[in-house]
C-alpha cells in the first residue's frame, strides 16, 4: 500500500507544538524561520528529515500565491535543437529555484486548439508563469494572449512575438545573411538557398529573406530551391544539381548533411567544387565528412534571457519587452 505523505500537522502532533510553529520553522524565508527559537527549529527539522517530510507545493501556493513552478510548452523533444533548448531552460529555471512542467504538442501539426488546450491545462496546475517555444506561425501571439487572458506571465522564445508579449527572438535572417556574406567574401557568386520561400508567412521565411538581402546587396542573382524535408530529399537534390552552383546555404544542418552526401555521390567535391553551410550546429555537424560550417544557436543565452524576462514579470515589472539574439557562425571544412 502507498504510504501516506507526512504533513506539518503530523510533525506538530509528534512534538506537541502548533502546526504554525512547524510551518514557520520549515519556511525557506530566513525571517519567517527566525520567529521560532533555534532549539525548537532544530527539533522540527530533525523530525521532518527523519519522517521524510517534503513540502506540499500546491498547499504552499494557496498561502503564498506562488508554486515556484513554471510551465514549458514545446512541440518536440526528440529533435536536437528543441531538446537542447528545453534542457538549458530547465537548468536556468533550477538555478533560480523553479521547477518546470513540460507539455508537448499532441498533434504533429501543432494545431491551434492543441496549443490552447495545453495552455489551459498548465494554468490549471497552478504554474506561476509560462515559457512557450514559439513556432513563428501567423496569429500565434494572438492565440497565446487569448488563451492566457492575463492570468500568468508569459515569455516566448525562438521566434518574435507581438509587442504585447515578452519574448526572446533568434534573428534567423541576420544569421543567414552572415552565412551568405561569408561565402560571397570567399569569392562565391552562384550561391543557392535551400529552405522556405521568403514570401511564406510561417517559420523559416526569415532565413530566406536574409539570404536574398545578402545576394541583392552585392548585385548577385539569388536562386531559391524548395525546402526538402531532411534528409532524403536533400540527398536526392545533391545528386541532381550538377554544377549549377558553387555554394549552398541550407535551412538546417540536416539538409546540409544530406546535400553533402548527394553532391559527393554525384562526383562533386565538398568544399573544392561546392561549399556548403548549414544552420543549427548539431552535435554530428563537427564530425560529418567534411566537418560542416554552420550557424550555432545561443541556447544558454536564450534560456538566461527567458528566465530574466520571467523573473521581471513575477517581481511586478509588467512592461513587455523583446530580447533579440543572433547565431554565431562556426567555420569548418565544408567552406574550404
Amino acid at each position: 500500500m502507498r504510504r501516506k505523505q507526512v504533513t506539518i500537522k503530523d510533525i506538530a502532533r509528534e512534538l506537541g507544538v502548533s502546526h504554525m510553529t512547524v510551518s514557520r520553522a520549515l519556511s525557506p524565508d530566513p525571517k519567517t524561520a527566525a520567529l521560532v527559537t533555534p532549539k525548537t527549529r532544530a527539533r522540527i527539522k530533525k523530525l521532518a528529515a527523519d519522517l521524510g517530510y517534503t513540502p506540499n507545493l500546491i498547499a504552499r501556493g494557496f498561502v503564498t500565491g506562488r508554486t515556484n513552478t513554471l510551465g514549458l510548452l514545446t512541440s518536440k523533444i526528440n529533435c536536437e535543437p528543441f531538446g537542447r533548448q528545453a534542457d538549458k531552460i530547465l537548468r536556468a529555471a533550477d538555478w533560480q529555484g523553479y521547477q518546470i512542467l513540460v507539455a508537448l504538442a499532441a498533434s504533429p501539426s501543432d494545431a491551434p486548439e492543441d496549443r490552447r488546450r495545453q495552455i489551459h491545462q498548465m494554468i490549471s496546475r497552478g504554474v506561476d508563469g509560462l515559457l512557450i517555444h514559439a513556432r513563428g506561425t501567423e496569429g500565434e501571439s494572438e492565440l497565446i494572449l487569448q488563451a492566457v487572458k492575463g492570468r500568468v506571465p508569459v515569455v516566448t522564445f525562438f521566434h518574435p512575438s507581438t509587442p504585447d508579449l515578452c519574448g526572446v527572438a533568434l534573428d534567423d535572417g541576420e544569421g543567414i545573411f552572415e552565412a551568405t556574406s561569408h561565402l560571397i567574401r570567399r569569392g562565391h557568386e552562384r550561391i543557392g538557398f535551400i529552405g522556405t520561400d521568403c514570401t511564406h508567412h510561417g517559420p523559416g521565411a526569415a532565413k530566406a529573406r536574409g539570404y536574398f538581402r545578402a545576394m541583392e546587396m552585392r548585385g548577385l542573382a539569388p536562386e531559391h530551391l524548395p525546402s526538402p524535408p531532411p534528409m532524403q530529399a536533400a540527398y536526392e537534390l545533391g545528386k541532381a544539381v550538377a554544377d549549377r552552383f558553387t555554394a549552398f546555404v541550407c535551412r538546417s544542418d540536416h539538409v546540409a548533411i544530406g546535400l553533402c552526401r548527394g553532391l559527393q555521390e554525384s562526383g562533386l567535391r565538398v568544399p573544392e567544387d561546392v561549399a556548403v553551410v548549414g544552420c543549427g550546429d548539431l552535435d554530428v555537424s563537427a564530425y560529418s565528412t567534411p566537418a560542416l560550417t554552420t550557424l550555432a544557436i545561443p541556447y544558454d543565452q536564450i534560456a538566461e534571457a527567458a528566465m530574466d524576462l520571467m523573473l521581471e514579470q513575477l517581481q511586478g515589472d509588467a512592461a513587455p519587452r523583446q530580447v533579440t539574439l543572433t547565431h554565431r557562425l562556426v567555420v569548418r571544412d565544408s567552406c574550404g
